[in-house]
């Protein structure tokens, strides 16, 4: 009984003089963010407006003299001698895998208590486990490992050295593949499904999001044609990198929308909106007519490719996706202005791919007076739509399929179609107002893609930090591609910096959050003591 008694007199103590010494101690607060993202670019880093700030004592701050977590706190039981060693920094890791957030304490008294935390929520004090995640585990050398990684673990840790109240701040960064990527309009999502905007709005804006790290560099296609400046400009569009707005909305706007993803990291997703503009009643407005008669009153050519690399002897096919209401009542292709129909030569096919109509034309065993224009023509109670696409010899557009910021480079890997070896590919590079300035990439047969003819090529560029647009072009043995990829805005980030501001304010979190400390230490202490009696 006597024993007891005395037991609990030390822990009242002991926790008094916590309390004691904390009330003496003038808030302050400060900030570490997470990593600012900027960008609109392949590897670019753009703001999140749903990540908080963690606010933390100004005495966790590390030691701006020689850049340490070092101790020199009286009366702490263990003396000036314990140290927290381990530094602010940032890790990367790949979902799978296994990574270990270190902790390292420099002699470690008999009364120092490590504590982690997710956020504001507490994983371990001492050797307590109080999450349910069965992935955690503690080490130790008070490490803290977490195995097969998820998303959802990407988030800021903070390991806490008690009583000495130093803290290091742990940021985990998990790479992952573009994902939840949807196009919206206001608060709606409209992703792979149909957007009916009225004229009389007269302005619309559409938003592509994407998940994922490094953050996925977001780019846009109209009908099929990736949406460059002088595409955008010609149709009326403004791009901001992931918004895309019109303001002044006008049939020739009708259309498939497309928002490819891509971040380096496994494969590009792309999602799209079919917009349909409802024209105001009895409106006379005039038609564009190198852009498409209205979508209410004929049929409209979403998707198609204005030029097409093939080879004397191949089977080329070539697609049109159009879109029409009322339903078409002819559907034709031409060679030129020559009229085609099903034969040994050409085989014409209708079908539907996903949510469009489609019309496919394949010209058999292809010959050099086959390298010419070919036409698909739709036609409807209300009118007409039609588009054309070039076969030819020299190699088709060079497409950016990943670029990934890493080691102080950028990491880039391209894609094109040459049915005949290639001999260069140039990536080209430029500031915000310089002129491009081309690197060669090396090239042999085993970037070619098995069975087909596609190349894949990488190449890594050493970069300063800021702005850049990077575009390629590639050189088969018939000449240079004809149009380079459209330029893609890359943002090449600065080292993650950590900001401690102090200032006198709310430090409102503290107090909660040492009350929660001092409880998992009485908890722990009277675990301790249980133990000795």
């Amino acid at each position: 009984m006597c024993q007891d008694r005395l037991i609990k007199l030390l822990i009242f103590g002991f926790v008094a003089g916590l309390l004691l010494q904390e009330s003496s101690c003038q808030p302050a607060n400060g900030s570490i963010s997470k990593e600012r993202r900027v960008g609109g670019g392949a590897g670019s880093l753009e703001s999140q407006p749903d990540e908080e700030d963690y606010e933390y004592d100004d005495e966790d701050e590390p030691s701006r003299e020689n850049g340490e977590n070092e101790i020199g706190h009286p009366g702490g039981g263990g003396g000036s001698a314990t140290q927290l060693l381990t530094k602010n920094q940032t890790i990367e890791t790949e979902q799978g895998e296994m990574v270990t957030l270190p902790c390292q304490v420099h002699k470690p008294a008999e009364n120092t208590i490590v504590m982690w935390w997710n956020g504001t929520q507490m994983l371990y004090t001492k050797t307590t486990n109080l999450t349910s995640n069965r992935r955690l585990t503690l080490g130790r050398d008070s490490s803290l490992t977490i195995r097969d990684v998820q998303v959802e673990d990407d988030s800021i840790y903070k390991c806490t050295v008690l009583p000495i109240q130093k803290s290091a701040f742990i940021t985990l960064k998990v790479k992952s593949p573009p994902y939840n990527v949807r196009i919206t309009h206001g608060n709606t999502d409209y992703t792979n499904t149909d957007l009916e905007i009225q004229q009389r709005d007269r302005k619309f804006i559409i938003h592509c999001r994407a998940s994922g790290y490094p953050t996925p560099l977001i780019s846009w296609s109209f009908r099929g044609k990736p949406l460059d400046d002088s595409y955008a400009k010609h149709s009326g569009i403004t791009i901001r990198k992931e918004f895309l707005e019109i303001h002044d909305v006008r049939s020739h706007h009708s259309g498939d929308y497309e928002c490819l993803a891509q971040n380096g990291v496994g494969e590009p997703i792309s999602v799209q909106v079919q917009v349909q503009i409802k024209a105001l009643n009895g409106s006379n407005e005039d038609v564009d007519s190198s852009t498409g008669p209205p979508e209410e009153a004929s049929p409209t050519i979403v998707k198609h490719i204005e030029y097409l690399n093939t080879a004397a002897g191949e089977n080329a096919e070539i697609s049109c996706l159009y879109h029409s209401n009322p339903e078409a009542r002819k559907i034709q292709w031409f060679r030129d202005d020559e009229l085609l129909h099903n034969s040994a030569k050409h085989n014409i096919v209708n079908d539907r791919h996903n949510h469009h109509m489609r019309t496919r034309l394949t010209v058999r065993n292809v010959e050099q007076k086959d390298m010419v224009k070919y036409q698909c023509r739709i036609e409807n109670a209300l009118g007409q739509g039609e588009a054309s696409t070039v076969l030819g010899i020299l190699p088709g557009g060079v497409h950016l399929l990943h670029a990934n910021h890493s080691d102080g480079l950028l990491h880039t890997v391209w894609r094109v179609r040459s049915a005949q070896p290639l001999s260069d590919l140039q990536v080209l590079y430029k500031g915000e107002n310089t002129k491009y300035t081309p690197i060669d990439a090396t090239i042999s047969e085993q970037n070619r893609e098995d069975t087909s003819d596609f190349w894949t090529i990488k190449r890594s560029i050493a970069l300063p930090v800021g702005e850049w647009f990077i575009t390629a072009r590639a050189k088969n043995t018939e000449g240079w591609s004809k149009t380079d990829t459209t330029p893609i805005q890359v943002q090449i980030p600065s080292e993650i910096t950590l900001e401690s501001n102090s200032q006198s304010g709310s430090g409102s979190d503290r107090p909660s959050m040492m009350a929660g400390s001092v409880f998992m230490l009485l908890l722990a202490t009277l675990a301790s003591f249980r133990r000795l009696v």
